[in-house]
């Protein structure tokens, strides 16, 4: 049985995924096919002779596993009509939010680039409790395909910090802003702030001290940087984290350390796929 396992529309999520971008090589070397996203369970099926059409879709054979129950009985509710829909598992790889790919109804981000992982049968295309993207599900999809907001709402949302700074409402105008600006460069930090004082005293010091001719140190008390080197001996190396244990870790920890660790990810990311990942 032949079906459309995606196109270039807007999906019920507000994105819409290029089928161009699509990279299928490896989904082809093991096409499995599942029933709503049951990835733990065994697949119902496989998939063969997949095909990117003229009009933007992408079409796919499916041979039913006629030995396992599931599977057979998915295989006799499609061919009565019941089951009509596919929904693809990916691993998104890039995002874009530029306007000239951006259509009427859009609210988050093109996937520009992807990976398939799995195709699905389901009641439901793109239903909340199917569709899972790298590893995340829907519910949570801000992390990986966050709101497109209008000029106006983007430029509130950067000027956010600025405001914030200076104490003032998000409605002020520039003008308040170079006001500020103008008064921060006329104030005495000894008279206005004694703490900013201070530590302009010391860094000054500090660099001094640096450029100062080196003492010949008598003391045959061990140096800092002496005990420093010492106790690093003793401390375990902390286990250093692959792109392979970074896949293993369970959905949460998985985004939590994407988000806390992002030089470290974007890192992985960068040696697994060979460019840097899209936000």
């Amino acid at each position: 049985m032949r079906f459309i396992i995606s196109d270039e529309s807007v999906n019920r999520y507000g994105y819409r995924i290029l089928s161009r971008g699509m990279s299928t090589t490896s989904f082809e070397k093991n096409p499995v096919v599942f029933y709503n996203h049951g990835t733990y369970n065994l697949p119902i099926g496989k998939g063969k002779d997949l095909r990117h059409e003229p009009d933007g879709s992408i079409t796919l054979d499916i041979d039913f596993d006629l030995e396992d129950e599931q599977a057979v009985a998915v295989q006799k509710k499609a061919e009565r009509g019941f089951l009509n829909a596919c929904s693809v598992g990916i691993d998104v790889l890039e995002t874009s939010a530029d306007v000239s790919l951006v259509l009427d109804g859009q609210s988050r981000p093109t996937v520009t680039r992807c990976e398939l992982l799995e195709l699905s049968i389901c009641g439901i295309p793109g239903n909340r409790n199917a569709l899972r993207l790298n590893g995340v599900h829907a519910e949570n999809i801000d992390h990986i395909l966050p709101p497109i907001y209008k000029q106006e709402e983007q430029r509130k949302l950067a000027m956010k910090p600025t405001f914030d700074s200076f104490d003032l409402p998000e409605t002020a105008a520039e003008e308040n802003i170079l006001e500020q600006l103008a008064a921060l460069e006329q104030s005495d930090p000894d008279t206005t702030d004694p703490i900013l004082a201070r530590l302009d005293t010391i860094d000054k010091k500090i660099a001094a001290l640096s450029a100062a001719k080196p003492i010949k140190a008598t003391s045959k008390e061990p140096r800092l940087v002496d005990l420093m080197k010492d106790l690093s001996k003793h401390v375990a190396p902390k286990e250093t984290m692959s792109w392979e244990k970074l896949q293993a870790l369970p959905d949460a920890e998985f985004e939590r350390y994407r988000m806390e660790h992002r030089e470290s990810y974007e890192q992985l990311f960068y040696g697994h796929y060979g460019f840097e990942p899209r936000y």
